[in-house]
């Protein structure tokens, strides 16, 4: 079996729900039963890359297209297809799409604007999903490990927390996760921004810290707000980094050629593509970074 690591940088925030809420945010993301940390589920990852696959293959014939799918894209995804007989034949796909797990939060910082913060149970995690290994330092609850940017008087202020400076080499944990992103930001300043915290504090910051913006319906003919349409939506914030594994199984279809050289050539084909909600309003943009394991 192939394996493959595509990793999702957001360069606008990200809003993947998971439907209303009572609370005071209306329109929550989709997070973790357990930990709280934000993830993107297979199901929408599928989705995107469906569309993605009808727009590539077959000179983009099938992009609009209701039912007929390109042969690729039935191999890799799967298809439900009627006979001659109106009899309906199935075959599930070739991909399986793990969840997009987060991997980097950016947090405001009083120095150098703001941290890209992880901690060793998120790094943990994507040493055993992708098969990587380097090594992951320990750190206090009231530490942190931190770039050069970021580091005051030997503390590093992150929103209205000051922690510790830990005097630990960051610069290794950075080389290790550099090359998961193509953005040129990213690559140049990874050494400089990186934070490693307590896994509790991390939670703490992955809750607390995402964008929550209040939204207006106008009515046309008034030109005011429309009466009870006011809402508050949560979004993941520009410069966060998730991660994924997809694998490629066993074709189901009798004619199925090299489906691992087609997944490759629609990931290498997508260097951004738009997941989550408000499309039209540029919301959800993501670089995509592909690598096989």
């Amino acid at each position: 079996m192939k394996k493959h690591l595509i990793t999702l940088y957001t360069r606008s925030p990200l809003h993947v729900g998971c439907g209303t809420s009572v609370d005071v945010v209306d329109l929550p993301i989709m997070r973790e039963r357990i930990t709280r940390f934000p993830v993107i589920p297979g199901s929408s990852l599928k989705g995107v890359l469906l569309q993605a696959a009808r727009e590539h293959f077959e000179s983009g014939t099938y992009a609009r297209s209701k039912g007929a799918l390109p042969a690729e894209a039935k191999q890799l995804f799967g298809a439900i297809e009627e006979g001659a007989d109106k009899k309906q034949s199935a075959n599930a796909g070739c991909v399986q799409i793990m969840e997009a797990k987060l991997l980097v939060f950016p947090v405001r910082s009083l120095k150098g604007c703001f941290a890209w913060l992880t901690c060793p149970s998120v790094l943990h995690r994507y040493m055993r999903d992708t098969g990587k290994h380097f090594a992951i330092p320990e750190v206090a609850k009231d530490y942190v490990l931190a770039g050069s940017d970021l580091v005051t008087d030997g503390n590093v202020v992150l929103e209205e927390y000051a922690l510790t400076a830990d005097s630990g080499d960051i610069v290794r944990l950075a080389e290790a996760l550099k090359s998961a992103c193509g953005d040129s930001f990213w690559t140049s300043a990874l050494d400089k921004r990186l934070a490693l915290v307590h896994d509790e504090v991390f939670q703490h910051f992955v809750t607390t810290c995402t964008e929550v913006v209040t939204r207006v319906k106008i009515d046309p003919l008034t030109r005011t707000v429309e009466g009870g349409a006011l809402f508050n939506q949560e979004n993941v914030p520009c410069e966060a980094l998730f991660y994924s594994v997809l694998t490629v199984l066993a074709p189901r279809r009798e004619d199925a050629d090299n489906a691992n050289s087609h997944l490759t050539e629609l990931l290498k084909a997508q260097t951004i593509i738009q997941l989550g909600g408000d499309e039209t309003t540029g919301h959800g943009l993501c670089e995509l970074t592909q690598e096989e394991l």
